[in-house]
């Protein structure tokens, strides 16, 4: 059978990551020219954990106060956690109201006590600020296609809760502010190779990395970016497909297409190159004393037929690997970022039915990656020997499609609903404190911030607010800022000030970072 040239790129490609799917030829040299850095010159980033599948984040905070608390049981008697499975937290900025966290959630717990972690109460996609009232008389001020797995992941990787009705121009409603930010934050970022992308994603939500000009390095799970090979090491057939792609790439036959395709693809092996060689230079920059003792971090002991099927410690790990290439200065065979975006996920979330037995599951894997990435973290923050004045500052956070029914369903289960809790982490968030407001969980009152009574929470904070929150911990400070990354914040804000809602919805950033 003859193999033609599109198939033979094809499956020489396979592995390549985000080259292999270059379909809509990305661009990674953007015009945008915008951000600062703040009050640190070293290396920041943000790592997004988007929980697929519509995390239940009910039973991840729960209000242990007695009248709160049986009405949370009364809601759950099957999948709501007993006074034995919670440990006590206490908020900082809620001293005289106890909550608890469930036992699976121990290393976060933690964090949460000693201020390294927040938790920022009923966040999710809005249009505008809304009361019940507002909710039930419809019309555009709703969020679209509430309930809906794909529209929902795509409004918080969007911060577009209204493509269909927005008026923002087409290549915004496309992207995902994680991308978008780097559109602005690309200027500073003097790399090496030039134009290295800023943003990498191991998994999550694809849109949220896609900026208008910028474009994400898309890896797979385990930190893969290469060519697939035929043998390991590398065989003579191996050798002898790469020298034949070599040989057909330049033969684009005056094809505007063709020549594009070869562009790209010929800037992706550059950057795939680069950061292959400078994981490894980057890595070995650190004491020997400082990589076992990451490697021990990520290591699991609980028996490998229990963690078989984990992939978020593999992916954060990953993410700890192409950070400090990042971070590692440039004549030390590092990349030189100053800024970068990373994106992981895992799941499902999606706990219809058998909650009570799947989702303990689900935090025990959460709870022991964010524990090995933090540690990490804290670790590198001292390698100053190393880094220079460039050591390496991250925050992690969370996003879902959406929270749960406090109300479970007759199959031990819950279904989808809309507001919910979301994880700060990080040395640099103020934290062992609750940002925003914990709804009530008294079903049988007014149900004021329910949309029904099945308890589906009307956010109180937007995924704008979130999003420029840690925007501009990483630099964004403008209004035209953060118009062009989060567009209907604007809006949102002067409808808040001017229907007089509570101080929280008419602030723009939400305060769980620590100010430079």
């Amino acid at each position: 059978m003859t193999t033609t040239r599109r198939q033979f790129l094809r499956r020489a490609t396979q592995g390549l990551g985000f080259l292999a799917a270059a379909a809509a030829l990305p661009r990674w040299v953007g015009n945008a020219q915008a951000a600062t850095l703040n009050g640190y010159a070293g290396s920041r980033v943000a790592v997004c954990v988007f929980l697929l599948g519509g995390n239940d984040s009910n039973n991840l905070i729960v209000p242990v106060e007695t009248n709160a608390y049986a009405a949370y049981l009364d809601a759950r008697p099957t999948v709501g956690l007993k006074t034995d499975q919670l440990d006590l937290i206490s908020p900082s900025n809620l001293p005289s109201t106890p909550f608890g966290m469930p036992r699976t959630l121990s290393k976060l717990r933690a964090h949460f006590q000693s201020g390294r972690a927040a938790f920022v109460c009923n966040v999710g996609p809005m249009v505008l600020p809304l009361t019940k009232a507002d909710y039930l008389a419809g019309g555009p001020a709703v969020t679209e296609n509430l309930f809906s797995h794909s529209d929902q992941q795509d409004a918080w990787a969007s911060a577009l809760a209204n493509p269909g009705s927005s008026t923002v121009t087409s290549d915004i409603k496309v992207t995902g502010w994680g991308g978008r930010a780097a559109d602005k934050l690309h200027v500073l970022n003097s790399s090496t190779p030039p134009d290295y992308p800023e943003v990498t994603s191991f998994g999550g939500k694809p849109r949220f990395c896609a900026g208008v000009e910028r474009k994400p390095m898309v890896v797979a799970p385990d930190g893969t970016l290469a060519f697939r090979t035929v043998n390991t090491p590398p065989s003579d057939f191996d050798q002898l497909q790469q020298s034949a792609l070599a040989d057909v790439m330049p033969v684009q036959d005056g094809n505007v297409l063709e020549t594009a395709y070869a562009g790209v693809f010929t800037t992706a092996q550059g950057f795939s190159s680069a950061r292959a060689a400078a994981r490894e230079a980057a890595w070995a920059q650190l004491p020997e004393v400082t990589r076992l003792t990451i490697d021990h971090y990520f290591e699991p002991s609980l028996p490998p037929e229990d963690t078989a099927k984990w992939t978020l410690h593999t992916q954060l790990y990953q993410v700890v690997r192409d950070l400090v290439a990042g971070a590692m200065p440039v004549d030390k065979g590092g990349l030189g970022l100053k800024r970068q975006v990373f994106s992981v996920g895992f799941g499902s979330f999606d706990t219809h039915h058998d909650e009570d037995v799947d989702q303990p599951k689900l935090f025990e894997q959460l709870d022991f990656a964010l524990d090995a990435f933090q540690k990490s973290m804290t670790l590198l923050e001292t390698q100053t020997a190393v880094f220079g004045s460039n050591a390496p500052q991250a925050t992690l956070f969370t996003m879902s499609d959406f929270n749960r029914t406090l109300l479970e369903n007759g199959d031990s289960g819950t279904d989808h609903a809309w507001g919910g809790h979301a994880i700060v982490l990080g040395n640099r968030v103020a934290g062992g404190a609750f940002y925003g407001t914990f709804p009530s969980l008294d079903l049988t009152g007014s149900l004021d911030g329910s949309t029904d009574e099945r308890g589906r929470w009307i956010p109180t904070l937007s995924v704008e607010q979130y999003g420029w929150t840690i925007a501009s911990w990483l630099g964004l400070n403008t209004a035209a800022e953060r118009d062009y990354v989060f567009p209907n914040l604007t809006g949102y804000l002067a409808d808040a000030v001017a229907r007089n809602f509570p101080a929280q919805a008419r602030k723009a950033k939400v305060g769980f970072m620590l100010a430079d």
